[in-house]
């Protein structure tokens, strides 16, 4: 224990000696005449022990007054009472706010919890006056950072002593709904422990020895077993009790190949918690309710001397604790759909779901070839409202009104089979063994039997599109700028690329399709029906897979468009600019809800972000004892709101006045 104000005890030497001088001054006293010689005794008493200099005599009325003189100079002095942590040189604090520290525990969120607990923390070390007066020695100030992490790790105060300025910096900390990922957290831990040699090359040394991790977190942490404790020693601070939870853990929409119009919403829900659940299940459109739906979730039992806490990836799934719905019906339009639970739990992040549905369009394409049977067959068996042929000198020689309107190309995409071309008004072109004759996009030499090195199956054009066994005879060596997109890469540079400038969308393939093995794969027709979709849509997809919190969003403005204004979920909005291919890229997703750009290209204007994480709908805290074979403490939650402890010292001197006043009030009656 130390304390804050040490001028305090001064006040003993004067407030002391004061009240046992009160206690040697004679009182001036009246004569009166008495009726009994029964009250000459205490008189007498009375007069011996005002008497000047006269040796005291025990008296309980002074030593409780001197009690109630020492509790209160104590309080004046401001003692506190020091962590364990302040005995660490060096101090780092990790606060996870991910998805799960949402979850309400009596009136607070965890993340609040942390924050309270961090903050109780950081009052213990450092305090004015402790190095000057303390119980056991002078201590040495603790050096305190504090790192916060969910999807991505960042540095609320770096390495400092001034312990009450991270005070209001950790009260800032703000919640996102963004997964778990503590990885980065460590590696900024490490580097900031980590010194370099004051000389030449800087190199660095080996980390600073003593530092002490302490994490508050609810223990949701997925990657565990894939961390790495370089030095120091890790503390677990467990947050929270709460395990019961409902959450919408999948949503999807996908409308028929042939009728565009009817659409299928699938829906699964899935119960986390020890007791079963009755709720309903509503779909709404643009805040409109079109359907909804009455379901039982079996509950997940805890075995028997087993703990939820200690549990290490969640609960196995039981039967009827997930259920999967499929809503179809016939939407002619497109909108934002919701799914809602009609339940109020710990978590409500996960009790709702969007997603983004846009009109259904059938495209106009035009293919310009010498007839191509392959590309023709193709195109002729997708959902398509109209195919038009033209050969290379037909579509040259056409006039404008035929081709295009206001600059713009009247088909929604415009193939191009082994022709190159000036003429691009505005619109989408794929492009197959022949480019665009732009200043950005140049051919080098021809290439010969090639095969197909590498190809990106996460974007919505590759999407189940496997090219292992596509071998072509021929093609082109491409050559585009750094902001092109390259999608499939061959033996000398891209095969498939995509690159946006000036309202015109290209994608590029190197070679013919005729002159491959490609032609008779079922890949083909899946990359024809991908890659027409893609570019007939703006680059929209809405079923190309869910947007979590913190992916990154890609978003086309409309021709001669260059800024936009986004509004997120919480309607604060922010101003983006586009990059030389005329789309904007915004990484802020940290909260669920829809995302809204304007101005914006119709169909890709809105970005629904769905939490449909189920380590994070899984709340029940877990402890860990390892991260990467070392040991990990669980440390005890700092109970009192404050270190200070002078209230006690209040509350006890109002309890000796209250004695000593029943003492002295109980002597007058005697």
């Amino acid at each position: 224990m130390s304390f804050l104000n040490l001028w305090a005890f001064w006040i003993t030497a004067a407030v002391v000696p004061a009240l046992l001088i009160l206690y040697f001054l004679k009182l001036r006293r009246r004569e009166e005449a008495v009726s009994s010689t029964l009250l000459w005794k205490r008189a007498v008493q009375d007069l011996q022990v005002n008497a000047p200099f006269q040796k005291l005599r025990k008296n309980l009325l002074l030593f409780l007054q001197l009690l109630l003189l020492a509790a209160g100079i104590f309080a004046l002095a401001r003692p506190i009472v020091e962590s364990e942590a302040a005995e660490e040189s060096s101090l780092i604090i990790l606060i996870d706010r991910s998805a799960s520290m949402n979850t309400m525990e009596e009136g607070q969120t965890r993340l609040e919890l942390a924050k309270e607990q961090a903050v109780r923390l950081v009052k213990t070390l450092n305090r004015t006056g402790s190095r000057w007066f303390t119980f056991g020695g002078a201590k040495a100030d603790t050096r305190v950072m504090v790192i916060t992490f969910a999807d991505r790790a960042g540095v609320v105060s770096p390495f400092t002593t001034n312990t009450s300025d991270l005070v209001d910096l950790i009260r800032n900390i703000t919640p996102t709904d963004a997964r778990t990922n503590m990885r980065e957290a460590l590696e900024l831990a490490e580097a900031y422990t980590m010194p370099t040699r004051k000389g030449v090359d800087n190199a660095p040394i080996s980390p600073e020895q003593g530092s002490r991790i302490i994490l508050f977190s609810d223990g949701r942490i997925g990657d565990l077993e894939d961390l790495v404790l370089r030095g120091g020693v890790m503390e677990l601070r467990l947050i929270g009790k709460q395990r019961a939870n409902v959450a919408i853990t999948a949503l999807r929409t996908q409308r028929n190949y042939e009728t565009p119009e009817m659409i299928n919403t699938f829906l699964q829900v899935r119960n986390y918690g020890p007791e079963e659940v009755t709720t309903d299940v509503s779909l709404y459109l643009d805040g409109r309710m079109v359907a909804a739906r009455s379901i039982t979730l079996a509950a997940v039992p805890v075995h028997a001397g087993s703990d939820p806490t200690t549990r290490p990836t969640g609960p196995t799934p039981v039967e009827g604790s997930v259920v999967s719905l499929s809503f179809p019906g016939q939407l002619d339009t497109g909108g934002v759909l919701e799914a809602r639970l009609a339940i109020d739990d710990a978590l409500p992040t996960d009790n709702s779901a969007q997603i983004v549905v846009p009109p259904p369009v059938k495209l106009r394409v035009l293919l310009v070839s010498e007839q191509n049977f392959f590309l023709v067959s193709v195109l002729r068996g997708l959902p398509l409202e109209a195919v038009d042929l033209l050969k290379p000198d037909e579509y040259e020689n056409a006039a404008p009104d035929k081709l295009e309107r206001d600059g713009r190309s009247l088909y929604d995409v415009v193939i191009l089979d082994k022709h190159n071309t000036e003429r691009l008004p505005a619109g989408a072109y794929l492009f197959f063994e022949s480019v665009p004759l732009i200043e950005e996009i140049s051919v080098g030499e021809p290439l010969g039997y090639h095969a197909m090195m590498w190809w990106d199956e996460a974007h919505p054009v590759m999407r189940y599109v496997g090219l292992e066994s596509v071998i072509a005879s021929s093609g082109l060596t491409l050559q585009a700028p750094e902001e092109a997109e390259m999608l499939v890469e061959g033996p000398a540079g891209p095969v498939l690329l995509r690159y946006a400038r000036d309202g015109r969308h290209f994608m590029i393939l190197s070679f013919s399709v005729e002159k491959s093995t490609w032609y008779n794969r079922p890949s083909f027709p899946i990359f024809m029906y991908n890659v027409v979709r893609y570019l007939g849509r703006g680059g929209a997809v809405a079923e190309s897979g869910p947007i979590r919190p913190g992916d990154s969003l890609r978003i086309p403005l409309p021709a001669g468009e260059s800024k936009t204004t986004l509004t997120r979920p919480d309607h604060t909005t922010v101003e983006l600019t586009a990059d030389a291919g005329g789309v904007a890229h915004y990484g802020g997703t940290h909260q669920v809800g829809t995302y809204v750009v304007s101005p914006g290209i119709e169909g890709r204007d809105r970005f629904a972000v769905n939490l449909e994480d189920e380590s994070e709908s899984d709340i029940a805290p877990r402890s860990f004892a390892l991260i990467g074979g070392e040991t990990v403490e669980v440390g005890r939650t700092i109970e009192t709101a404050t270190p200070e402890i002078w209230r006690w010292f209040i509350a006890a001197a109002l309890l000796i006045a209250l004695i000593e006043w029943y003492v002295y009030n109980r002597r007058v009656m005697i």
